[in-house]
């Protein structure tokens, strides 16, 4: 997903999760990126695009956090890109501390709002362009 498109802020850190499959199967899995509006996992041969699956993501407090999924791209060697279906408020909120906690414990204790719209790139001017517009040539 281009990062024009980014409804939400990527923060790269593991975080184990369980993959619940439609037939009730389980697998432990590693989420290697997180937002508000989905996630990266790692590989999963059993996991292609377009598949339907619930997650379980431990909160600090122990308790656990099940999130509806859907795979949407596979990134060849590196694990598959998946959206959190019909997240509420509620539910971001609750993945907002999980990152919070998870960044902590990784050693980068920052104050960060995973609510804030990641920033858009922004298109540049050649410096030729700019050299015209201010007289040098």
């Amino acid at each position: 997903m281009a990062i024009e498109q980014r409804q939400h802020i990527r923060f790269s850190i593991d975080i184990p999760a369980v993959r619940h499959t439609a037939n009730g199967d389980k697998f432990d899995v590693e989420l290697r990126q997180i937002s508000l509006g989905g996630c990266l996992l790692n590989l999963d041969e059993r996991l292609r695009a377009g598949d339907d699956f619930r997650m379980l993501i431990q909160l600090p407090n122990g308790n656990w956090l099940p999130l509806s999924c859907k795979a949407i791209y596979e990134i060849k060697d590196i694990g598959i890109g998946a959206k959190f279906n019909d997240v509420t408020r509620f539910e971001q909120e609750l993945l907002s501390q999980i990152i919070s906690a998870n960044l902590r414990q990784s050693g980068l204790p920052m104050q960060v709002d995973p609510f804030i719209q990641p920033p858009k790139m922004r298109e540049t001017r050649s410096e030729e362009a700019r050299s015209e517009e201010r007289g040098v040539f």
